[in-house]
């Protein structure tokens, strides 16, 4: 049976490592008739599904994510900037990243 996971790119190598196949056309990382789902866990978006065997469509849906709510914590980017989401252009301080 056929697995489709949802895997970020920055862990692309993990999953190719355990084993996953890349669809070209899906654009997705998948696995086929895997006995041992317990490394694939953390990507498989219904486990239950999957573990039933009679997943069939509900694997190819996007997970549902239960997230906090957004908090304004200043984040450095890559160009070591602060992004705290709030509407001021970079060169500009916000509330949360002005220097007291």
């Amino acid at each position: 049976m056929r697995i489709n996971l949802v895997t970020p790119f920055a862990e692309k190598d993990a999953v190719k490592a355990l084993g996953a196949r890349w669809d070209a056309v899906k654009k997705c990382w998948y696995i086929v008739d895997v006995a041992d789902l317990s490394p694939f866990t953390r990507w498989i978006p219904n486990l239950d599904a999957a573990m039933d065997g009679s997943g069939g469509n509900s694997l190819l849906t996007k997970p549902k994510f239960n997230l906090p709510a957004a908090v304004n914590v200043p984040v450095k980017s890559d160009a070591g900037v602060a992004d705290c989401g709030c509407d001021v252009l970079p060169w500009e301080d916000s509330e949360h990243t002005a220097k007291v």
